[in-house]
């Protein structure tokens, strides 16, 4: 999508400020690492506060920004850091191999290489320059670089295909390890398809995109029209990747009226004339609740309650009405627990219907406990028995172990807080912990012990 002519005007105006400075004069006149870092602290936060700016508001655009500065004018400024954001955008298979190449990885690469300023910025983009040559194909790597004419530059390249990373394992491990340095960045973009095939190829990066952009409560206002647009189009309807898509944007985008107008009898529409909506929706579900984030809470089921034709008798209106109950009463209801049973058996045990009810019940138990101090310890107490008795209700040896998960998680906090062994609050939560996991069979009694055993630390081994 092109960018904004406001964004070019605000980057024009930074342009002009780049070629009018001093520091730029004194970088060109000593080709330095020092005045070239000068140069950065100068202008590259401006450019950053406007690369934020339409990440947050026209994150659809990013890809065209950063076209706009492959431009000699901007002395190859920011340049590394949106070499990163094209590696990490490209969508990856599970061999850790990008899906499709990824022509913006390549545009930016191609720039620096042939950039009167590569020697400064090659010191700067070696392990990006690495990892996307790992995810990326043989073929395509060659091709990039017997593209570059500059034999100095060629030899570089061609040190940063790094034999170790041919092995799926340590692609992976030096894919999550260079990830981390960019897990607070705003850079995720998509484009939308036109086609089935082209959904098939790019609906990982439009999952991503999407999910990131709900989690981290983004200004979404531009995303409904081309979201809305796209699933409109009769060609794309009926597959797994416009289901999950259609849940996504449902699940959490507030509609008004005019967007529910549109998209309800799309939602109530596939549940007649497509066979398989209702399986795939619940796949759906059960991968946004393996995710965790963000949650399916009261909140995104509300919004699918206020669009969905309950006259369609179909396995999504029978799992909604229990839902209903549930947020409307609590869970802690034993009417609502009565609810919760009769649905859980009306299904097969480890259908996907029951992992959704669990699953929703676990949304609860999670918000709970994620949110109690350790001086509410007696909260915890008093809920147990709510948490057995769902327990006891789903018959489910994951729910049960997940309850156990999340009692550990929350115990961890207790025992970091009452370190005092012979106090009131330690001897409360020992008590507790000791007899409910006993009751329960969460662990062996020496396991459960164990918990509440201080390791030693080594002492020093003295000096001779």
């Amino acid at each position: 999508m092109e960018l904004d002519q406001i964004y070019k005007d605000h980057l024009n105006q930074i342009n002009e400020a780049i070629q009018a400075s001093e520091e730029l004069a004194a970088y060109l006149d000593t080709e330095e690492q020092e005045e070239y870092k000068a140069l950065q602290e100068m202008f590259e936060p401006s450019i950053d506060q406007l690369y934020q700016a339409v990440a947050e508001s026209q994150p659809l655009q990013l890809m065209s920004l950063e076209q706009e500065l492959l431009h000699d004018d901007y002395a190859g400024l920011y340049l590394p850091k949106i070499l990163g954001y094209s590696v990490l955008r490209g969508q990856i298979d599970n061999h850790y191999n990008y899906v499709r190449p990824e022509n913006q990885f390549r545009d930016i690469l191609s720039f620096i290489c042939n950039s009167p300023n590569f020697d400064i910025l090659k010191t700067k983009i070696g392990q990006s320059v690495q990892i996307g040559f790992s995810l990326s194909s043989d073929i395509w790597v060659t091709n990039l670089i017997k593209s570059v004419h500059n034999k100095k530059v060629k030899w570089w390249l061609q040190n940063q295909k790094l034999h170790e990373l041919r092995d799926i394992s340590a692609k992976k491990s030096a894919y999550q390890r260079y990830k981390i340095q960019f897990r607070n960045a705003n850079y995720l973009s998509t484009e939308f398809p036109s086609n089935p095939a082209e959904l098939k190829i790019i609906f990982g990066m439009i999952r991503d995109f999407m999910i990131y952009r709900i989690a981290h409560q983004d200004d979404n206002v531009s995303l409904y029209q081309p979201i809305t647009a796209m699933l409109m189009n009769e060609e794309l309807k009926g597959s797994d990747e416009y289901t999950y898509i259609l849940g996504l944007f449902l699940n959490y985008f507030e509609l008004n009226e005019d967007y529910k107008n549109v998209l309800a009898p799309i939602f109530n529409q596939q549940r007649k004339d497509n066979d398989e909506f209702t399986d795939q929706y619940l796949r759906f579900l059960l991968d946004l609740h393996e995710r965790k984030t963000p949650a399916l809470d009261a909140a995104a089921d509300r919004r699918i309650i206020d669009l969905m034709d309950v006259d369609i008798e179909d396995d999504l209106t029978n799992l909604y009405a229990s839902l209903k109950v549930v947020h409307n009463k609590g869970y802690i209801n034993e009417e609502v627990m009565g609810e919760v049973r009769r649905y859980h058996n009306s299904y097969q045990g480890l259908s996907d219907n029951n992992e959704c009810i669990r699953q929703s019940i676990l949304v609860y138990v999670r918000t709970l406990m994620d949110n109690l101090e350790p001086s509410d310890y007696s909260t915890w107490f008093d809920m147990h028995k709510v948490f057995n008795s769902y327990i006891n209700i789903f018959g489910n040896e994951q729910f049960k172990q997940e309850i156990k998960n999340i009692d550990l998680r929350y115990l961890r906090q207790c025992l970091k807080t009452y370190t005092d062994k012979r106090g009131g609050d330690y001897q409360n939560v020992k008590k507790f912990t000791t007899a409910t996991f006993k009751e329960m069979n969460f662990m062996k009694e020496k396991h459960i012990k164990e918990l509440f055993v201080t390791k030693r630390k080594k002492r020093p081994t003295p000096q001779q």
